[in-house]
């Protein structure tokens, strides 16, 4: 296990229930599409349901310390789903997307649909457009708001990489250590019930997208080594 907060057996059963509530989400997506047809009203939901239910279980796994090939595929249907449902409006889980595609290098039809959905949204903020360049470098940022903190602190790593590469993990680790508790976004933990990690793997996509060394970073309780040389 990466992450011994909690024992395995408890681990396990959090994974199990993960499982029920896939298989759960998937069979209500199915049955609307049945009764109701692909264009209902409710389908982006069902697809936003079923990508959260992914990533919890893929969170979990990193945590039970599962490895490259043991989360490829949770991965690559949290990001089916996720892009199916995502309508433009939430850059925390464009972010989400984004640093799992980077991690997995996973690069298919769904994250060009993804882009493109993005590319004729207006007002969009810096810290989601900053996070489509790295992975669609063609990209052209034209946002220049941040609005929290903690998203500004990841546009400020970005964009000191540019020049000082040694000055951007200073400002990670930074991060890391002292405001990605604070960041944390209901669904990655829940009630103590189902705890499954803290883990940033903001920080680990962009150790790898910007070509980081992070070996000042191994050691942070809650950054995902691991996952950020999965694909060395």
């Amino acid at each position: 296990m990466r992450d011994s907060t909690k024992t395995l057996e408890f681990y396990k059963k959090i994974y199990e229930q993960d499982s029920y509530l896939i298989e759960s989400s998937e069979n209500d997506l199915i049955e609307i599409v049945e009764e109701k047809g692909s264009d209902f009203a409710t389908i982006p939901d069902c697809y936003r349901d079923i990508a959260h239910d992914y990533f919890h279980r893929f969170y979990l796994s990193y945590t039970m310390g599962m490895n490259y090939k043991e989360l490829l595929s949770d991965a690559s249907k949290y990001i089916e789903n996720a892009c199916s449902g995502w309508t433009g409006k939430d850059y925390e889980e464009l972010v989400r997307i984004c640093s799992v595609s980077i991690l997995f290098n996973i690069c298919n039809e769904h994250i060009e649909k993804l882009i493109k959905q993005a590319e004729s949204r207006l007002n969009a903020l810096m810290y989601g457009e900053m996070f489509i360049k790295l992975i669609e470098p063609s990209w052209e940022v034209k946002a220049c708001k941040t609005y929290y903190v903690e998203d500004k602190a990841l546009v400020e790593v970005i964009q000191l990489a540019q020049s000082d590469k040694t000055a951007a993990v200073q400002r990670l680790k930074k991060f890391v250590d002292k405001q990605w508790f604070k960041a944390l976004k209901d669904g990655i933990i829940s009630p103590e019930g189902c705890y499954r990690g803290f883990w940033c793997i903001e920080a680990a996509a962009l150790v790898k997208s910007l070509g980081l060394d992070d070996a000042g970073l191994k050691d942070c309780k809650y950054y995902p080594y691991d996952m950020a040389h999965f694909c060395d």
